[in-house]
Formats: structure tokens, C-alpha cells, sequence
């Protein structure tokens, strides 16, 4: 063979072992079994399956993920449920008006309007956005990624009458199964400024599987869009420590006579984190009242510093302290922390004049600590016999 005819040979095996290699590196990747590979759900650093072929075909229009509103035409059901909800409220709302001194503090900004979390990375703090502060934590704070609107379906095909404008892809990170940290970390980019996320990790709620979204965004059944088929969903009116019902279900109180104490002890029967967590403005009171035999209220010191008496006395006051009170802690863990007990316990002295008679104890949530019984949320109240 001539010296051009073994290198042409050379060239066409060169050329047919590259051609060999291409298909392989171009031939979907497979498991073990010789199944497709399904995208990962879940877990820390889970991205979105942007290369789905329907997904890059529905980018969405230009402008339609800039404004919030333009998601009320077709998600109308969810939107209403939204817009009852805090979330709504968080630049807007009463409380942190007053707290952020008329939003002239920007640490709070951050929170309070955030830029879309799937943007900014679910292991990062959250960063402020310059526009549409009034809509707070709105739909595409947590929605928006990219040039699509992320979710936790796999399709929209079941609702053929809505367009495509925002450009809806599926995000494992959404709460699907195998995301239990996942969705943790989402709702932690700003609730985990004081450990939230951390008490929830250390209880047995965890251990048990669940989530943030088990207890604070309810299963109903719903339309996703309009003209789509109700089916069950998370609602997104995500109640907390503003739902009397859900203060209600985190604590249980009880109260007992121990000789010539009352006894009160508050337990943290079904909230996955601290009661109270997060805000160091927040705080629960337990507080007492006596009455004579006749039913009539016994006058209490309310002030040892001055001996100013009163209706009804302090038992408790269990809170998160700010840093500059120097004080521990007095929240109480979620069931099943380890080597810590989910309940707390004070007690008081019985005057002489309530003897024979009883002593009422309640529970109240406030959601600013030294805000009068009045303002903050009677949640419990027990009635104890002196006889």
C-alpha cells in the first residue's frame, strides 16, 4: 500500500472514532437501569430544568415579569388569596411602618421588598428592589426566575385557554419531594434572620419530613389559572402569628394550684419553631387575675418598684430580648428539640383575700411586646378553683 493510501486509511478511522464519540456525548444521559434521568428534585443548589424544550419555546414576553400585577389576568383565584395575606401588607403594613420609622431604615428593605429569590440564590440574604415596594413580598419575589415564571408543576397543559406570556417552567426547588431543605432555604432567605429556619431543622417536625409550607400554606383545592381544573394546591394566603386560629394550634396552656401558687404553664404544642420566633418585637404574656368568694376582683401589686396594684399581674413574659437588654431568651423550643423541653412554667403567690375563690390565667400574643392585654390577641385563658 502506498504511503498516501495508508494515510487516507488513517484519516477515514480518525474520522469514523470521531463520529463514534459525538454520538455518545450527544446520547441522553442514563441511569443504571437504563432509564431516562429525571431532573433532581430538590435539595441545596437544585436549579430549574430550563432545558425543557417547552420552556425555552415560552420564554415570556417582554415586560410581562416586570410589573406584579400583570399575574392577577390569569392567576386571579391565587392573587385574591395573596393579597389577604401579610405578605402583601410587608411594606405597606401598620406594624412595620411604625418599626421601620416610616421605611427610613433599609435594613429592613430587603425583606420587605425583596428581589426574586431565585435570582438572588436561595443561599444568600435577601437583597431590596428599587420599584414596586408598595407590593411587598409579591409574585415574583418568589416566582420570578429568569425569563420564566418558576413552579412546581411539571406542566401547564391541563389549562390550553391560558397563553403562555409568562413563560411557566417547572422549578424542582418548589416543594416537590426530595426539596425538604430546598423549601426551607427559600423561605429562610429571610426568615432565618433569627434562627427560624435552624428551630425548625432541630425539631421533630423535621425529622418527620415537613416543611415551612406544611403548616403556613395549607392544602386546598383550587385553580392554578383561570379556565384550569381545580386540583389541590398550596393557598398562598399564608397565615401566621396574625391568625388567632394558628396561635391557637401552636400553644396550649394550663394552670394549676400548687399550695399557695398558681402555677401556669404554656407548651409549644404545634408550631415547628421558637414561639415566639423571628421578630425580637414580639412576645407572649401570661398574666393573672384573682377573685374573691363572692367573685369579686382581689387587688395585685403590678409594680414592685412603686406597689402600684392592679387588676391583674404578670406571670410571664417569654420573648426574644434585643441585644441591648441583656437578657436570655425566654421562647420556647418546637416538640421533639433535642435536650430542650417545649414548655415553660412561672408561678405566683395566692393573696389571702382570693382564697375561697379563683384565679383566672391567660395567654396573650402581641405583636409588639409592650403593647397594653387590649391591643395584642387573647389566646387562651384558664380558670383555676381556690377553694
Amino acid at each position: 500500500m502506498s504511503g498516501t493510501a495508508r494515510i487516507l486509511v488513517a484519516l477515514l478511522i480518525l474520522m469514523g472514532a470521531g463520529l463514534f464519540l459525538f454520538a455518545l456525548m450527544a446520547e441522553e444521559p442514563r441511569e443504571d437501569n437504563g432509564t431516562s434521568r429525571e431532573p433532581k428534585q430538590g435539595g441545596a443548589g437544585a436549579t430549574p430544568d430550563y432545558t425543557d424544550p417547552l420552556a425555552r419555546a415560552h420564554e415570556a414576553k417582554p415586560g410581562v415579569l416586570d410589573d406584579p400585577t400583570s399575574c392577577r389576568r390569569c392567576h386571579e383565584e391565587i392573587w385574591d388569596e395573596w393579597a389577604g395575606d401579610r405578605h402583601a401588607k410587608a411594606w405597606v403594613g401598620k406594624l412595620y411602618t411604625e418599626l421601620s420609622q416610616k421605611h427610613s431604615d433599609p435594613n429592613c428593605w430587603s425583606c420587605h421588598a425583596p428581589r426574586p429569590v431565585l435570582q438572588t440564590g436561595i443561599d444568600s440574604p435577601a437583597e431590596a428592589r428599587g420599584n414596586y415596594r408598595e407590593s411587598g413580598i409579591n409574585c415574583l419575589s418568589c416566582h420570578r426566575a429568569g425569563n420564566h415564571v418558576a413552579g412546581s408543576s411539571k406542566t401547564y397543559s391541563d389549562t390550553p385557554e391560558v397563553t403562555a406570556d409568562c413563560g411557566p417552567v417547572f422549578d424542582p426547588r418548589m416543594a416537590r419531594a426530595g426539596a425538604q431543605d430546598a423549601t426551607i432555604k427559600f423561605c429562610g432567605v429571610c426568615h432565618a434572620l433569627h434562627g427560624t429556619d435552624q428551630e425548625f431543622m432541630r425539631s421533630h417536625y423535621y425529622r418527620a419530613g415537613k416543611t415551612c409550607l406544611s403548616c403556613h400554606m395549607e392544602e386546598v383545592v383550587g385553580v392554578v389559572a383561570k379556565g384550569g381544573t381545580p386540583r389541590k394546591r398550596h393557598s398562598h394566603r399564608m397565615l401566621g402569628a396574625h391568625a388567632p386560629a394558628m396561635l391557637k394550634r401552636a400553644m396550649e396552656l394550663t394552670a394549676r394550684r400548687d399550695g399557695n401558687r398558681i402555677v401556669a404553664r404554656v407548651t409549644n404544642a404545634g408550631a415547628g419553631h421558637n414561639v415566639p420566633t423571628d421578630a425580637r418585637h414580639r412576645g407572649i404574656w401570661v398574666r393573672v387575675a384573682f377573685f374573691d368568694r363572692y367573685g369579686q376582683p382581689v387587688p395585685v401589686v403590678i409594680n414592685k418598684d412603686t406597689g402600684e396594684r392592679g387588676a391583674e399581674m404578670v406571670m410571664d413574659l417569654i420573648r426574644l430580648f434585643y441585644r441591648h437588654e441583656h437578657k436570655t431568651p425566654t421562647q420556647i423550643p418546637p416538640k421533639g428539640t433535642l435536650a430542650q423541653q417545649n414548655w415553660r412554667e412561672s408561678s405566683v403567690s395566692v393573696p389571702d383575700a382570693a382564697k375561697g375563690g379563683h384565679a383566672r390565667v391567660r395567654l396573650h400574643y402581641a405583636l409588639r411586646w409592650d403593647w397594653p392585654p387590649e391591643k395584642s390577641t387573647l389566646v387562651h385563658e384558664v380558670k383555676v378553683s381556690l377553694e
